[in-house]
């Protein structure tokens, strides 16, 4: 079983790692931002300054002088533009993410301490896919432990491209995501019961302090886990190990609030609007929820670097063959989870956007509803797994059928920061190189996927748990 944990672990690892050796500084979303939260953190510049009090003293190496060249104009530009910063000394730079909470960026941001330059931000960056390598990892070992393969297809039908993208950049969103995913797997599949809820309370711990609407995230999985498993065993877990991991990130949460006197979201990049309650509706009816759907599975830079839709409807397809049949043999019940998951996550954007529209513009993005929508997929590969109807293939097929997305998404990516925006296939093309060689980091993506396929493969006698069992046992929903 450790040997489960490990392919998991290297092959997410490989997959996360690969993104974060091919990007450019500031090739994701806010990644400049985070880049000097993450340095202040680990400096120990518990409080920013400035006139908007979201100011760190930095190192003038730790950025490229003009990090936001690629995307300044209608017409975006490759990563060639970017210029390093020659000043020496420290240097005043503003961030809008200054008051979130240190615990992520205490996590990764060390490196950036040690060199601040691209090399310090490539091993942050995979320093955060690292940890994020690990919650996936043991996820997908509590579900082959449980006997439950096609959890472990979920595992790897819910880390979109754009979750490994996020996991290897400097993004708290995407050790969010990561532990979502940790959350909901250790309370469904419960053996071992020790060790599921240990994993669980870090889960818990993570998603609550990563980023600011942590507390919401929680309580929305917690509530639907407990309705699925019943609300009787969901106490009996808070009153053990999940419940320490709930009450240490509440309380880690709750003392950086005090700790920032101030509110834990400073201003944000966006401008005021003159869009009412009709505007904001049809803008989410227009393009919003197209850009959530997109995004979910991939949409890069900042948005500006899209993937074909082909690619795209197939990775939804192979989620609704693991969803549409699970709905369909379910109780009725147990849909509503399902449906209700869904609901609920979609519902927190659009309850962003008409909480932000009005001062900062169009806030949410479809990232931010996946630790809510990541547990509508594994409730139903749990369920449609259990119904005894899948055949053994199934998972390792539906595994390897996301290969050719996530190669195709790096593709796309690198070609647009060394060519350009309407380069779809020049990954090799350019001036400007990766900080990572190009076709080793293509490499990495299908290694990674190939190890995911291997422990998503039938249960062989070598999988017995250490009882001499198999682990198939059955989960059944409390009634």
């Amino acid at each position: 079983m450790r040997r489960i944990f490990w392919l998991a672990f290297a092959g997410f690892l490989l997959l996360s790692g690969a993104w974060a050796g091919a990007l450019p500084p500031n090739g994701t979303y806010d990644e400049s931002q985070h880049i000097v939260r993450a340095y202040a953190a680990v400096d120990m510049q518990w409080q920013p300054h400035g006139p908007n009090q979201q100011t760190y003293t930095v190192p003038g190496t730790l950025l490229p002088e003009n990090p936001e060249c690629m995307r300044t104009s209608d017409d975006p530009q490759p990563a060639t533009c970017l210029r390093p910063d020659r000043r020496t000394g420290d240097v005043e730079i503003e961030t809008y993410v200054a008051r979130y909470n240190p615990v992520y960026y205490l996590a990764v941001g060390l490196p950036l301490k040690i060199w601040p330059n691209l090399t310090g931000i490539v091993l942050s960056r995979l320093l955060s896919a690292a940890l994020c390598a690990l919650l996936l990892a043991a996820s997908v070992w509590l579900a082959v432990r449980s006997g439950k393969r096609l959890v472990v297809a979920g595992i790897a039908l819910v880390a979109t491209p754009m979750v490994v993208n996020l996991a290897g950049s400097l993004n708290p969103n995407g050790l969010e995501i990561c532990a979502a995913v940790l959350l909901f797997t250790s309370l469904l599949c419960r053996e071992p019961h020790r060790a599921s809820m240990v994993w669980a309370a870090i889960a818990a711990f993570a998603l609550i302090t990563v980023r600011h609407i942590g507390p919401v995230l929680v309580v929305v999985d917690l509530v639907a886990v407990g309705l699925f498993v019943g609300l009787g065993k969901l106490r009996r877990d808070l009153r053990g190990w999940l419940g320490g991991g709930v009450l240490a990130g509440f309380v880690v949460f709750g003392a950086w609030v005090l700790a920032a006197r101030s509110p834990v979201v400073g201003e944000g990049p966006g401008e005021k609007t003159g869009l009412g309650f009709g505007g904001i509706v049809r803008g989410l009816v227009e393009h919003r929820f197209e850009f959530y759907i997109k995004q979910i599975v991939g949409q890069f830079g900042y948005g500006e670097t899209t993937i074909s839709p082909l690619a795209i409807l197939l990775w939804y397809g192979l989620v609704a063959a693991v969803v549409l049949p699970a709905l369909w043999y379910a109780t009725w019940r147990v849909r509503l989870i399902i449906v209700g998951l869904i609901v609920a996550g979609f519902g927190l954007l659009v309850a962003l956007e008409f909480y932000f529209v009005p001062t900062a513009n169009w806030f949410s993005h479809g990232r931010y509803a996946l630790p809510i929508l990541v547990g509508a997929v594994l409730i139903a590969a749990l369920v449609l797994g259990d119904t005894g109807r899948v055949p053994r293939w199934v998972p390792m097929a539906l595994v390897a059928a996301t290969a050719p997305v996530h190669l195709y998404a790096l593709v796309r990516a690198l070609s647009r920061y060394r060519v350009g925006i309407e380069a779809s296939f020049s990954p090799f093309g350019g001036s400007w190189s990766p900080p990572v060689n190009a076709g080793m980091v293509l490499l990495a993506v299908l290694v990674g996927v190939g190890l995911l396929v291997w422990t998503a493969r039938p249960v062989t006698d070598s999988d017995e748990s250490p009882t001499g069992t198999r682990g198939s046992t059955r989960t059944v929903p409390a009634d």
